[in-house]
């Protein structure tokens, strides 16, 4: 009882923009294995993972070295994109996605309009991309659903700083 219980608890919190189930599986390691058994990494290229459940397809545009938000002290970030033989790809197009200055995603926020810290760039013809990230801080796992299960566990809450971009 006490594990449909925590289900349906899970399932009560999750939004058509927040599903805290995906949260869950990447608490319980389930999303990186299933990622790593079907996506093998390609020789010399970038491993494979989890978008999570933050994560949306609404990121605007942004140009390159500026950030979709603009709260809190930014983190500068460039690279290249390029083939696992080298090859330059220009226009290839990175998604982003952070929390805010609170550390929160947008989709935590009941009344989200837009989806600000997501952001969508393109490389330039030097395959160059330079995204500014806002307020990249540790954040806590929802204190419901997988917060409680990690907490149970005897295990901390808060993930650390990190990016994601796809």
């Amino acid at each position: 009882m006490i594990t449909i219980e925590f289900l349906a608890c899970t399932g009560q919190i999750c939004t058509p923009l927040h599903q805290e189930f995906i949260l869950l599986s990447d608490v319980l390691g389930m999303s990186a294995l299933v990622d790593a058994l079907n996506d093998l990494p390609v020789s010399a290229g970038t491993e494979s993972s989890v978008s999570g459940p933050f994560f949306t397809e609404d990121a605007p545009d942004v140009p390159l070295g500026e950030s979709s938000e603009r709260k809190g002290e930014y983190l500068y970030a460039e690279g290249h994109v390029c083939t696992t033989s080298r090859a330059p790809i220009p226009g290839a197009v990175i998604k982003t996605w952070e929390t805010d200055d609170k550390g929160f995603y947008n989709t935590q926020y009941a009344d989200r309009i837009v989806a600000y810290c997501h952001g969508q760039l393109v490389t330039d013809k030097d395959t160059k991309y330079v995204p500014l990230f806002p307020s990249l801080i540790p954040f806590p796992v929802t204190q419901s659903g997988p917060g409680d299960l990690l907490l149970a566990l005897r295990r901390h809450i808060i993930y650390p700083n990190h990016l994601h971009m796809i």
